[in-house]
């Protein structure tokens, strides 16, 4: 009888152990499978870096760029100083010639600052209201 009891508890205790290896097995194909899952969505998010990083490094590149033809435009333009005391002149009342021959502009240049800047601009205004 007691050979039988301990075949019995031997088979329950196989029973046993293989149950908890069915289980631990199942887990550890759940975990691979997750693990998997994890890994490839790393994978995506990697490569999403990888290609910002790339569009981030071509809008500093432009902007550089950008930046430098500005400077360059900046460093082209020299101030105009003319026009600036041809305004100041016009605003006086004084003659386009003399403009023309202090500020060194164009007969164009000088007779456009003349009608927007000059004396006869406040009667030309007050014609209109």
């Amino acid at each position: 009888m007691t050979s039988l009891i301990m075949a019995g508890v031997g088979v329950f205790m196989a029973l046993l152990v293989a149950s908890a290896c069915y289980r631990l097995f199942k887990l550890n194909l759940q975990q691979t499978e997750k693990i998997a899952g994890l890994q490839n969505q790393l994978s995506i998010l990697c490569a999403g870096a990888v290609g910002t990083d790339e569009r981030i490094i071509r809008f500093e590149q432009t902007l550089s760029y950008l930046k430098e033809h500005q400077n360059t435009l900046d460093l082209g333009l020299s101030p105009q100083p003319g026009y600036d005391h041809a305004i100041r002149l016009a605003k006086k009342g004084v003659a386009i010639h003399q403009l023309i021959d202090n500020c060194n502009l164009s007969d164009e240049e000088a007779h456009l600052i003349s009608r927007i800047h000059g004396t006869h601009q406040q009667s030309t205004k007050q014609e209109l209201h």
